[in-house]
C-alpha cells in the first residue's frame, strides 16, 4: 500500500473517531433549555486539537511503515488522483453547502447548530476526497 493511501486511511481514520463523539456530545449539550456555550466552544477546540494530534500520529505510524514511499516526488499519476478527489470533494462540498444554507433560511434555529452542520459538510467532503485516493490508488488508474 502506498504511502498516500495510507495517508487518506489515516484520514478517515482520524475525522471518524474525533467528529462521532464530538457530535454525539454536542447534540446532547447544545438541545438543553439553556446550552452552556462556553462549554460547547471548549468541546470544539478539544475536537480539533485531538483531531490534529490524531492525524499527526497516524501519519508518523504510516511514514515508519512505509519508509520508502516517503521520499518519492509526486509524479502524474499522483497528481491526477489528487485533482480527481479534490474535485468530487469539491463538487460535494458545494452541494452540502447549499442544502445546509437553504435548511437555514427556511427554518428557524440557533446558529450554533447551523455552524456545526456546515463543519460536518466539511468533514464529509473530506472523507470523500480521501475515499476517492484510497479507490484510485487500489484500481491503480
Amino acid at each position: 500500500m502506498p504511502f498516500r493511501e495510507k495517508k487518506s486511511w489515516a484520514t478517515i481514520f482520524a475525522l471518524v473517531i474525533v467528529f462521532l463523539p464530538y457530535y454525539g456530545f454536542m447534540f446532547r449539550a447544545y438541545h438543553q433549555p439553556d446550552p452552556d456555550f462556553q462549554y460547547l466552544i471548549t468541546l470544539a477546540v478539544y475536537a480539533l486539537a485531538a483531531f490534529v494530534l490524531l492525524e499527526i500520529i497516524l501519519v508518523l505510524v504510516a511514514r515508519q511503515l512505509s519508509p520508502e514511499d516517503v521520499g518519492i516526488p509526486k509524479d502524474e499519476r499522483d497528481q491526477l488522483f489528487a485533482f480527481r478527489a479534490a474535485r468530487y470533494a469539491h463538487v460535494a462540498l458545494i452541494s452540502l453547502m447549499i442544502v445546509v444554507t437553504f435548511l437555514m433560511i427556511h427554518t428557524h434555529a440557533g446558529n450554533w447548530g447551523w455552524g456545526m452542520l456546515y463543519l460536518a459538510t466539511i468533514i464529509c467532503s473530506e472523507i470523500l476526497r480521501a475515499s476517492v485516493l484510497i479507490v484510485q490508488y487500489r484500481r491503480g488508474y
